[in-house]
């Protein structure tokens, strides 16, 4: 089972759990932040090894000696779905690049994107 956090059009997090199919399934867990929904979904998946993607660190743009902050699974794509990697985040307003991303989120955005 896979499970995806994805914010809703009442700007509200909500956790989804796809199966071998690819259908999707609301998991009735809800947050009104997403690390607030992070923390419920590891208390609530706690015994089935919930862990989460390491999406790699998001650097705003031009790049200062800033350590980075953990991306998001979209702020990746973003990133991933550029020639060159930089995207403009509409939420900070700023170009931005994601570097240092897993194997397993990489393999994960090319099988969403059908990118083989």
């Amino acid at each position: 089972m896979q499970l995806f956090l994805r914010q809703d059009d009442d700007n509200i997090f909500t956790w989804y759990s796809r199966d071998h199919e690819g259908n999707e399934t609301d998991t009735g867990v809800r947050a009104e932040r997403a690390e607030e929904a992070i923390r419920i979904g590891r208390r609530q998946w706690q015994e089935q090894s919930f862990t989460t993607l390491r999406c790699g660190y998001r650097f705003t743009l031009p790049e200062r000696d800033e350590i980075g902050v953990n991306a998001r699974f979209h702020q990746l794509t973003a990133s991933l779905d550029t020639w060159n990697g930089i995207y403009f985040d509409t939420e900070l307003g700023h170009q931005c690049i994601v570097k240092e991303w897993s194997h397993e989120a990489h393999n994960l955005w090319r099988e969403l994107s059908g990118k083989e």
